[in-house]
């Protein structure tokens, strides 16, 4: 289920379909290589579902279950739509010599590696890990998945480390902003809608060279998930909405 935060459309339609003009054009003269591509940033707490909405975009599987906070860096993947492939085949440019079914074993390799190498930086690094897949079903696209969101005082240094990841990116203007949240959490209670507000609005950035973002909610949209475990609770619809209603 998702959510504008401000009831507006994420994308303005007129944008929209200006854009989707410019990309006839730069097809027509061949230059779709310098036209920059739409793109996201997930951003949410630990097991909120980033990496299987990265999976339901990508179409097939390339999460992994790791105890803990999985995701060591930013994973930008790249989806290139690219008319010549068969319908259903997907390839992969970046890494090269690597499959579909390879990715997740990829990933999950590359993380424990990272864990261990940038041990100093709480195990994360800040540099993302791209991912370039062609398909003649994508257009042309840029999904960025964060490491999750970590709470508590005991792993104080985690969550030093994945906010100055999160920073980085969120207070960026080029990326539109997905916020993952469980369904049962009210917004105001959320630990990644205070975190996001936080780190978008604040005037000191760890980066100097990016300026607060107090706008952002009007380039965010919220998606609850865990919605199967939120109806759980209830026996009608009627009680369902009226319980959403608090939520947003």
């Amino acid at each position: 289920m998702a959510s504008s935060t401000t009831g507006k459309p994420v994308i303005d339609r007129t944008v929209f379909e200006a854009y989707t003009q410019l990309r006839a054009i730069a097809k027509k003269y061949n230059v779709e290589d310098k036209l920059e591509v739409p793109q996201l940033v997930l951003f949410g707490e630990t097991s909120t579902g980033k990496s299987m909405l990265v999976q339901n975009f990508l179409r097939f599987p390339c999460s992994f279950s790791q105890t803990g906070v999985a995701t060591r860096y930013p994973v930008a993947y790249r989806l290139v739509y690219n008319p010549t492939l068969p319908i259903g085949e997907l390839r992969i440019i970046r890494p090269r010599d690597i499959t579909a079914p390879q990715l997740a074993n990829y990933l999950e390799k590359l993380m424990k590696r990272i864990q261990e190498e940038c041990s100093a930086a709480g195990g994360f690094r800040l540099e993302p890990e791209w991912i370039e897949i062609e398909s003649a079903e994508y257009t042309d696209f840029g999904i960025l998945d964060l490491p999750g969101l970590v709470g508590g005082d005991k792993v104080a240094e985690n969550r030093k480390a994945v906010e100055k990841i999160a920073e980085a990116f969120v207070r960026n203007p080029r990326f539109s902003i997905v916020l993952l949240k469980e369904t049962t959490q009210i917004t105001d209670n959320s630990h990644g809608a205070r975190a996001i507000d936080e780190l978008c609005k604040k005037q000191i950035s760890s980066d100097s060279s990016l300026s607060a973002r107090p706008n952002y909610q009007e380039n965010m949209i919220t998606i609850h998930t865990k919605f199967d475990s939120f109806m759980l609770n209830f026996t009608n619809g009627t009680a369902v909405n009226n319980e959403m209603s608090k939520q947003l």
